[in-house]
């Protein structure tokens, strides 16, 4: 897992990264229901050199995995998400929607990704694309829209082999692609504000230059559930696990 933030880390010897996990549900065994605590992140000691604080003073929280169609949302996990929104202000954000396509995404078709996010890109400087396993990433997007990353994945098989889950054979064309949005403020306000409609509207702009879906856009009912709930936890919304088989013999 550190190999998934290693961007995060720092060159201080002495104030080294680490991650923390605080597991909400039992027998989780992916990020989904977890907290992730990082010490002496990159954006931990920017935060410190600018508040004049020593290195270690402050800590990066990550609620990770929130839209999971293969596994259950606890209420836990939205109940401490929806204090830590109205307590901090929030640093970034991924958005993300999922989508059937036949193309393979490797080095094959890193073409097609760095296209499609051309207008994404930042002017004269070349853009930093590069492809590990089944995902694409794009690590200098250009600043101005909040941009901080974009990345493309085979979902499907990150389930299946490296999750080890047994997802439905008709989600076999099953890719997800996600922006890291930059949003530095108070999250309800940011959502009151419309502050999540250029992220969408980057989605569908990206999803349609690779060919991906047509004309009507991306779905946005997971995202409206997500923020209904968190507005509201007594409303009657859950985030149930959809994607997976059935357990043989109901277990």
């Amino acid at each position: 897992m550190k190999q998934k933030y290693k961007n995060h880390k720092t060159n201080i010897k002495k104030h080294p990264f680490n991650i923390k996990y605080i597991n909400l549900k039992r027998g989780v065994k992916s990020l989904s229901n977890t907290i992730l605590i990082l010490e002496n992140s990159k954006t931990c000691h920017e935060y410190s050199k600018a508040n004049k604080k020593n290195y270690n003073y402050y800590v990066e929280v990550v609620f990770a995995g929130l839209h999971q169609p293969s596994k259950d949302i606890g209420p836990l996990t939205m109940k401490i998400l929806k204090y830590f929104l109205r307590r901090y202000k929030v640093h970034s954000m991924d958005l993300a929607v999922d989508f059937d396509w036949d193309k393979e995404i490797n080095h094959t078709n890193k073409h097609v990704f760095e296209q499609a996010t051309k207008p994404y890109q930042q002017e004269n400087q070349k853009p930093s694309i590069y492809n590990e396993g089944t995902s694409l990433y794009l690590n200098n997007p250009d600043p101005k829209n909040g941009l901080a990353k974009i990345i493309i994945y085979d979902k499907y098989k990150k389930q299946t082999y490296y999750h080890k889950e047994n997802i439905k054979p008709e989600l076999k064309n099953w890719k997800r692609l996600e922006i890291t949005i930059k949003t530095k403020a108070r999250f309800f306000a940011w959502i009151e504000k419309d502050g999540a409609n250029e992220g969408i509207e980057i989605l569908n702009d990206i999803t349609q230059r690779i060919g991906a879906r047509g004309v009507m856009g991306a779905s946005v009912d997971v995202l409206s559930k997500q923020i209904r709930k968190l507005k509201d936890l007594r409303r009657a919304i859950s985030f149930k696990a959809w994607a997976k088989m059935p357990a043989k013999n109901g277990f």
